[in-house]
């Protein structure tokens, strides 16, 4: 099963709980522009968006020049309990998530590595709640309460590269228990914002480890869970507030399920570890001209999670990344960017041991490939239009691993990988919002 979704932010879920200032409203367009006014002024703001992704392997990991396709589609909103009944600072979440097209869900298992294959969405199911929460706020927005479900991925471990989908880590996903973002668990947090920019945030979420088989609306499981404690402390800015923003977080987490020695098969209880990353803008060639909301700006971004758990039933010692990226290069194309990015992901000294022993199991004359898989990513996200955004990607890999698929009898071939995620926002193509 493979664990990686786009982040919940390309699947359209639009509540992520920033300290930092929204950026302002645009005019409202589109056919539906009228009922969409209305609805906000109500207190209703609709979600309704599609992503529609394609990923192939034309050259590395175990079974080459496969693809998989993906279609989802985000229906839900936001209603705003001050508005409708006078409930000072509440606020409902809802979304559900639909995936009415699949095509090769195994293609991650076909590739076989963390880099290249962990990406490679398994979604048997075609409808799965997503978000269903009520927020609190109070102190004039500085504590922040949610409860309900949905996926810590929304508060924690934000991805700071071009492409969220592109540098999730398998640690926080694997080890930490933050299923992938489709799929909600039971949980709350409590975030207090110390500043506008600084804030720092708790929260503790059930962890199914089933989660690919359901679909969001059980009350209870029928797999053991675990717990996901989690904590961060956060520092954001950004153009509203700071000609040269930055983001940066530090998270600290805990998951309680029983953990297995991939190669002695010793049990233990629980298992930790934790996640720091930042993004900082470092030049921009208008010398850092206040008001400007979308600057031509080069950014530096890179992350780092490690486990403290040599012997995790995952096999993940660490996981990186680092890069550069541009956005709005052109002028005239004030909402594009692009990125590179060095990857890397490093597998326990055990793990690295069982994959010696499967591959002998499986016939093979022995594993010579090293524990550290290396990887370099050009990425992009093209505004087609103020509702479409098409994100391409490709990937070179070296040092490719059969930790996704350790049954394997030969050496994956190190290549490329390549794949391109296409989000339509409908809900502000009809003008149904302005964000």
């Amino acid at each position: 099963m493979q664990q990686g979704l786009p982040t919940s932010d390309q699947l359209g879920v639009s509540h992520i709980g920033n300290a930092t200032p929204e950026p302002a409203e645009s005019p409202r367009q589109g056919i539906l522009s009228g009922i969409g006014a209305k609805m906000n002024d109500w207190g209703f703001t609709p979600v309704f968006n599609l992503v529609q992704m394609y990923l192939a392997n034309p050259s590395v990991g175990q079974q080459t020049g496969n693809h998989e396709a993906l279609t989802f589609v985000s229906v839900g909103g936001d209603f705003d309990l001050q508005k409708i009944a006078g409930f000072s600072g509440a606020t409902i979440h809802f979304q559900q998530l639909f995936v009415p097209f699949t095509t090769n869900l195994g293609w991650g298992t076909q590739v076989g590595d963390v880099l290249a294959g962990q990406p490679g969405p398994y979604v048997p199911k075609v409808s799965h709640l997503a978000l269903f929460t009520w927020e609190q706020k109070a102190f004039n927005d500085r504590l922040d309460i949610e409860l309900g479900k949905s996926n810590p991925g929304l508060y924690f471990g934000a991805p700071v590269c071009n492409q969220g989908f592109g540098c999730q880590s398998a640690i926080l996903q694997k080890n930490a228990g933050m299923n992938p973002p489709i799929y909600s668990n039971w949980g709350g947090r409590v975030r207090y914002n110390i500043t506008p920019a600084l804030s720092v945030q708790a929260g503790v979420w059930r962890s199914n480890p089933a989660f690919p088989f359901t679909n969001g609306w059980e009350w209870t499981d029928t797999a053991t869970d675990s717990n996901t404690w989690l904590a961060n402390i956060v520092y954001r800015t950004a153009y509203q507030t700071d000609p040269y923003p930055k983001s940066y977080e530090l998270v600290f987490y805990h998951n309680t399920a029983v953990q297995t020695d991939p190669f002695t098969l010793a049990t233990h209880n629980g298992t930790s570890g934790m996640y720091a990353g930042g993004r900082q803008v470092v030049y921009r060639p208008d010398g850092g001209k206040s008001g400007a909301s979308d600057p031509t700006a080069v950014s530096v971004f890179g992350s780092l999670t490690t486990s403290f758990d040599a012997h995790a039933s995952s096999g993940l010692a660490m996981t990186g990344i680092a890069g550069l990226m541009v956005e709005a290069p052109f002028r005239s194309r004030p909402h594009d960017s692009y990125g590179l990015s060095f990857l890397w992901a490093t597998l326990t000294p055990n793990e690295q041991s069982y994959l010696k022993q499967q591959n002998l199991a499986a016939g093979g004359t022995g594993y010579t490939v090293g524990r550290t898989q290396f990887a370099v990513k050009l990425d992009a996200n093209i505004a087609v239009s103020r509702s479409i955004v098409l994100s391409p990607y490709v990937m070179r890999s070296w040092n490719t691993s059969t930790w996704g698929n350790p049954a394997y009898a030969d050496t994956p071939k190190n290549g490329y990988v390549v794949g391109i995620l296409a989000s339509v926002f409908f809900d502000r193509m009809l003008g149904l919002t302005d964000h």
